[in-house]
């Protein structure tokens, strides 16, 4: 089974962060906007294929919002990715929800609190922020997964019903 590289789902900092990945010669599945809150996303983004890696950058444009927690969360449970990793925002409460959350399912968190800020949304350097990730070396193909082998011997005889083949995914 061949999975889709990367996904990102995210405000203007998933944005900036596709942007430097592609700068690197990674493209991903990007469902990002300038100034998205954590509500829109969830309206607009159902779920969707697995991915090898996914980034979750949310929480800057709606950071005192009693509904964060509860919209992250169902954006997580949405995600279906080998690994996961997190944008916390400048902002102490955000990025303390976002981390709690990232914890409960093990996930990776990047802290954007570590990297310098002009104006404590955006990092000054995104290229900075997609090095962190660590996806640089997926490059740009697909990586493909081993397959496990089958308990049953393959069949020899033609049969009119399809064969269904099945991956074990493990990270």
């Amino acid at each position: 089974m061949i999975l889709p590289l990367c996904l990102i789902l995210g405000d203007s900092t998933g944005v900036g962060t596709a942007d430097a990945l592609a700068a690197q010669g990674l493209r991903c599945e990007v469902h990002a906007r300038v100034s998205a809150p954590s509500s829109e996303t969830v309206q607009t983004w159902h779920g969707g294929r697995p991915v090898y890696r996914a980034l979750i950058a949310l929480g800057s444009n709606d950071a005192t919002s009693p509904k964060l927690a509860e919209n992250l969360l169902t954006l997580r449970r949405r995600v279906l990715a080998g690994r996961v990793t997190w944008l916390a925002p400048y902002h102490p409460g955000a990025a303390q929800v976002v981390t709690a959350i990232a914890r409960s399912f093990g996930d990776n968190v990047v802290q954007l609190a570590s990297y310098g800020s002009r104006d404590r949304v955006h990092p000054n350097s995104y290229s900075s922020v997609a090095v962190s990730l660590g996806w640089s070396g997926m490059g740009s193909s697909v990586p493909l997964l081993a397959r496990r082998p089958s308990p049953q011997p393959p069949r020899a005889t033609f049969t009119a019903s399809p064969i269904r083949q099945a991956v074990v995914l493990s990270f």
